[in-house]
């Protein structure tokens, strides 16, 4: 199992840097849609991650760690998808403009905020198992660094709390999803779990 993850996780890490390095000419195309199943095939590659990771470190507290951590990348594959399929058919089948852009903007905020928030959090969680599963068997490290994402628990927090309040709370209103803070994080937490199982494989 460890060696497709390896394979798969690291198909992952390229079509990362593949939607990085692409992003700005595919926007210019107006190929959103493309983009984001793209993003969707990425996380898929990961998918096994939580799972073998729980097998290599065979730890009981990674368990319930697994578990959000595996929810959090099927749920962000789906949530991709179903974005895809809202923009390609505003793009194919709106030439008539019957759907509104106020329509299509709150249908495309209904598949993504506060929806990737919540993923965010289950992500942190999941970091917070593996730094505790790395901490007890000694890997001081890989502890610290799963600890460090972790701290971005309180960030997806605030950005969850300021988009599901009905009275927002001024200081919630003022942190803002930041799409580089978020993927740079994402792509750096990936890149250190997937270089993990590489060297223990």
């Amino acid at each position: 199992m460890l060696i497709s993850t390896m394979t798969l996780g690291w198909i992952g890490v390229l079509l990362f840097l593949t939607i990085i390095f692409t992003v700005q000419k595919m926007m210019k195309n107006n190929e959103f849609a493309f983009i984001h199943i793209l993003m969707a095939l990425m996380y898929a590659m990961w998918l096994p991650l939580p799972l073998a990771l729980n097998q290599l470190l065979n730890s009981e507290i990674l368990q319930v760690g697994t578990i959000f951590g595996f929810v959090y990348l099927i749920m962000l594959v789906i949530t991709m998808a179903l974005q895809t399929g809202h923009i390609t058919y505003l793009v194919k089948h709106n030439d008539d403009k019957s759907i509104t852009d106020e329509q299509g903007n709150y249908m495309m905020a209904t598949l993504s905020n506060p929806f990737e928030s919540l993923l965010g959090v289950f992500k942190c969680i999941w970091a917070i198992f593996l730094g505790i599963t790395f901490w007890n068997s000694g890997e001081m490290v890989m502890a610290g660094l799963m600890f460090l994402f972790s701290l971005l628990l309180f960030y997806y927090l605030v950005i969850l709390l300021d988009k599901s309040l009905v009275k927002r709370i001024k200081l919630f209103s003022k942190v803002k999803p930041n799409p580089y803070i978020i993927n740079l994080e994402t792509l750096f937490f990936f890149i250190i779990l997937m270089s993990y199982i590489s060297f223990n494989a």
